[in-house]
């Protein structure tokens, strides 16, 4: 799936404009709210190469989760339940080159609708 479809899909906020990338792929996704749950996909996943074609879905508007995406080479961040982020943050997320998304939509609802359109959630699998 293209980021800009999740854009639309989702009618996105995109806070990192000067970053953002319609053509870029994501192919996996997954869900916290909690950055230490987020980080237990390091300890999981074989293939860390898939993260950087990953999405974070979190109501975590804070600076604590572009640091978590760092740590993880992940991309992308999608805020839900229309968490919309500090000044700093979106200055963080531009400074480590990761695209910031915000949408109105529930994590359930964005994760089953994503999955619907090929996205796959991470498993200790790949």
């Amino acid at each position: 799936m293209k980021l800009s479809e999740i854009v639309e899909l989702f009618a996105c906020e995109v806070y990192t404009k000067e970053i953002y990338d319609p053509h870029q792929e994501i192919n996996h996704a997954f869900c916290a709210d909690l950055m230490s749950d987020a980080l237990m996909i390091l300890s999981t996943v074989r293939d860390t190469g898939l993260l950087e074609e990953a999405v974070l879905v979190t109501g975590l508007a804070t600076n604590q989760s572009i640091r978590t995406a760092e740590m993880l080479d992940v991309e992308v961040i999608l805020l839900v339940r229309g968490k919309v982020p500090a000044s700093q943050v979106i200055e963080l997320a531009n400074e480590s080159n990761i695209t910031l998304l915000g949408t109105k939509t529930t994590m359930f609802n964005a994760s089953g609708q994503m999955y619907a359109h090929g996205v796959r959630g991470i498993t200790s699998a790949q």
